[in-house]
């Protein structure tokens, strides 16, 4: 065996660090870091996954405050300097978004993946352009605990059972687009062109003391059913998915006089940025039929991509077109979006002070 040297085996250890910071640095070239706006919970961990199965992309990772649609004055106070690459929303947030022409036009050619998407649901500008990236399809609706709810609710004139004192989680100002007002309204023949009469139900509702928490976020909601504080609520298909890991869950899905809200949630391509490429490039890697299936198993939303599997723990949100007639209400988004400020500002004049 050829002895070596003092000088030899530092020369080979310095060779050695030399290719490993080559490699490193070749790595880092090549790797780009993306600003991206998402949920908290199941949704950004899922997307954390999604992005470790790839080694093109990083993130500086941003999670909404309240509901999609409290970003868009923040984006507006720094526009036109963008600050994030994509922003997670839903249709009412891409509305908005779309109106203040922020957003970068998608298709097959710059996203391959969006062939597998159904186009009826892809947001479109008045063109025809394609103008967000669905992702997955989720839910807003009533749902309750089964173990510990002291009454089946199988109607809105239900919530205001007695037994339910100080045991319903209702959604603030800022989450859900304000729909629970319009689920309200439309009990009593009202919808979000005339919400008087869902003012009316949410006033009786404040004062009967059944409402035990106003959720702010969507930590408050899952925090308040999973420690059995409040047993019932109005709220998102991720966040009762939290809930339903640990607890058994009555989803109102398919209950007649229980409206039902679907939406897309997915991504907005903003203008304005370096990184175009490969946001698109990450964005189509992450629609893909098996990241759809990772995406829906771990935050809780059915896969829109046509050759992913649906888990059976989705199939609520499954509905046959005389099933969607029958308890699927599809809102103008348009006309929820611009009532926003009026409404959160007479939720705080007339209901806050009930609660």
């Amino acid at each position: 065996m050829t002895a070596m040297t003092r000088r030899q085996a530092m020369q080979t250890v310095g060779a050695s660090m030399a290719m490993s910071l080559v490699g490193f640095a070749s790595r880092a070239a090549t790797t780009t870091e993306l600003t991206a706006v998402e949920w908290g919970g199941g949704v950004v961990d899922a997307l954390k996954q999604i992005a470790a199965k790839q080694d093109k992309v990083t993130f500086n990772w941003v999670l909404h405050q309240g509901g999609s649609g409290a970003i868009l004055p923040k984006i507006k106070a720094t526009w036109p300097n963008a600050e994030y690459d994509y922003v997670a929303g839903w249709e009412g947030s891409f509305n908005g978004m779309l109106k203040e022409d922020w957003l970068v036009p998608v298709s097959v050619d710059t996203i391959p993946n969006l062939a597998d998407i159904p186009e009826k649901i892809i947001v479109k500008n008045a063109k025809g352009d394609w103008m967000a990236v669905p992702r997955a399809v989720g839910g807003i609706y009533f749902a309750y605990r089964d173990d510990i709810s002291p009454v089946k609710i199988k109607s809105i004139d239900d919530l205001f059972d007695p037994s339910l004192k100080g045991k319903i989680c209702w959604p603030g100002p800022t989450q859900s687009m304000m729909l629970q007002l319009v689920a309200l309204a439309l009990h009593d023949g009202g919808n979000e062109n005339n919400l008087e009469p869902g003012w009316e139900l949410m006033k009786k509702l404040a004062k009967s003391g059944n409402i035990g928490r106003i959720a702010v976020t969507d930590t408050d909601f899952t925090t308040s059913l999973t420690s059995g504080e409040t047993v019932a609520g109005f709220y998102s298909e991720p966040q009762l998915t939290e809930v339903a890991k640990q607890f058994p869950v009555v989803r109102l899905t398919k209950q007649e006089g229980m409206p039902v809200f679907l939406y897309q949630s997915g991504f907005a391509v903003f203008k304005n940025r370096p990184n175009l490429q490969a946001t698109l490039d990450f964005i189509n890697f992450a629609i893909s039929a098996e990241m759809s299936e990772l995406y829906a198993q771990v935050a809780g939303e059915a896969p829109l991509n046509k050759k992913a599997k649906t888990p059976d723990a989705l199939k609520h949100l499954a509905f046959t077109p005389e099933e969607f007639d029958k308890y699927v209400y599809v809102p103008n988004f348009d006309v929820v979006l611009t009532q926003q400020d009026a409404w959160a500002k007479r939720w705080e004049d007339e209901i806050a002070p009930l609660l």
